[in-house]
């Protein structure tokens, strides 16, 4: 009797098959029909989620094989008819009523088998997962789908997106202390606020080739107890542009391109006068360099060490001429040099379920003089759209006017307390 049925599904699968729309129509007919025969046969409730796109129907859809795992099930002692069939899955259930098809017509149609099951696996026609459970893990860069699949039924294959988009802004109040010689600052504040802007465009492959483009600005602004006549003062102003593009020599270890430039926006005054210490493209930083880039496995925590140790290009730019030879440029607007280059990035790292930090820490010589930077920010989630935040922010730069106390050190902290947006 299960024979008979077996062989009444098999041909009215391939009878209603023709008349499906594409795959998606097929496999939703193929659901239903196999599943009706189950509740049949072995009086199944039909209390499940529906699976349309199981794996035990590529038995169906190729041409017809001989499959190892059905002729072992066949031969068994416990046979699944003595077995407590209500206990079954459902997954099962559908493979035991395509199991008894196949076998079917390996008897009464034996002819019409095209091949083994070992010589399905050596042209790949298929997945492993078609007699086993467990998926096999796929490079999606190196899979390619044919248009039209044997049976007549055309195939939609989806392109991958490698390319991955994000950002975070936030506008927050903040209390901060700054050296004296900070020159993309100013003094002590007592009120402030501070805007900030933070873009991610990330290309990755999953094979070779990557690319990484980060942005940031900040601008904020405060009030001071010298400044009451001039009102508000930035206090800090950071536009920030760097991208790495890498190609994977062995895993973790790329060799790679850098481009970093960082200004800021607005000018940035003395207290209480009208001297002026920064302003937009002065200075403007920039650097481009080729080195390897070190990706250690480190499970859920990320970090990338880039090494440029002969090849880093750095400039410098100044367009205000009163400002030339605060930035050891003297009478001239533009400064060049080479040397090396260190960048130790950790990419934002969730400590707890509310608490992440982010670090970055680049060093640059060129044997003649020494700029060092570290930058740390720890974000506290206080709600989903309210957050608080502390920024350090370390510097050593030998090749600007020598402070009488800092010396060739600058620091900025910052603590802020706000809204953010993140997506």
């Amino acid at each position: 009797m299960k024979a008979k049925l077996s062989l009444l599904l098999f041909v009215s699968l391939v009878v209603f098959s023709v008349k499906a729309q594409n795959s998606q129509e097929t496999l939703d007919y193929y659901n239903l029909k196999i599943d009706e025969v189950v509740s049949k046969w072995q009086n199944i409730s039909d209390d499940y989620e529906e699976d349309k796109t199981n794996y035990i129907y590529a038995k169906v859809f190729t041409s017809p094989v001989l499959y190892n795992s059905v002729v072992e099930k066949a031969v068994e002692i416990n046979n699944v008819e003595k077995t407590d069939v209500d206990f079954l899955e459902m997954d099962s259930k559908r493979s035991n009523v395509i199991d008894g098809m196949m076998l079917n017509l390996y008897k009464t149609a034996p002819e019409k088998v095209e091949m083994t099951e070992s010589q399905l696996r050596d042209e790949k026609r298929v997945l492993d997962h078609v007699s086993i459970a467990s998926a096999p893990v796929l490079n999606v860069s190196n899979v390619v789908m044919p248009d039209v699949v044997e049976g007549g039924m055309k195939t939609t294959v989806v392109k991958p997106n490698y390319w991955k988009f994000s950002g975070h802004t936030s506008l927050t109040f903040t209390q901060s202390f700054l050296s004296d010689n900070w020159y993309q600052g100013g003094d002590k504040n007592y009120y402030s606020m501070l805007a900030t802007v933070d873009l991610d465009l990330n290309y990755d492959d999953q094979d070779r080739i990557s690319w990484t483009n980060h942005f940031d600005f900040d601008l904020g602004f405060a009030t001071y107890e010298s400044e009451s006549k001039l009102g508000l003062k930035t206090n800090t102003d950071k536009i920030r542009l760097e991208s790495t593009f890498g190609y994977k020599l062995v895993k973790s270890l790329d060799v790679a391109a850098k481009f970093k430039a960082e200004s800021q926006s607005l000018p940035n005054y003395q207290v209480d006068t009208r001297t002026l210490i920064s302003a937009c493209l002065s200075p403007l930083d920039a650097n481009i360099s080729i080195g390897l880039n070190y990706k250690p496995n480190l499970g859920n925590f990320k970090m990338e060490i880039y090494l440029a140790p002969f090849s880093g290009y750095n400039l410098r730019y100044v367009y205000h001429d009163e400002l030339t030879e605060a930035y050891g440029l003297g009478t001239k607007h533009v400064k060049q040099d080479y040397g090396t280059q260190l960048v130790v990035t950790i990419p934002t790292y969730k400590l707890t379920s509310f608490l992440d930090v982010y670090s970055r820490l680049e060093y640059y010589t060129n044997y003649h003089r020494v700029f060092f930077q570290w930058e740390t920010k720890f974000n506290v989630a206080l709600s989903k759209y309210f957050t608080a935040s502390l920024m350090l922010n370390t510097r050593y730069d030998d090749s600007v006017v020598r402070h009488e106390n800092w010396k060739f050190w600058q620091l900025q902290e910052l603590f802020t307390l706000g809204v953010a947006y993140k997506w």
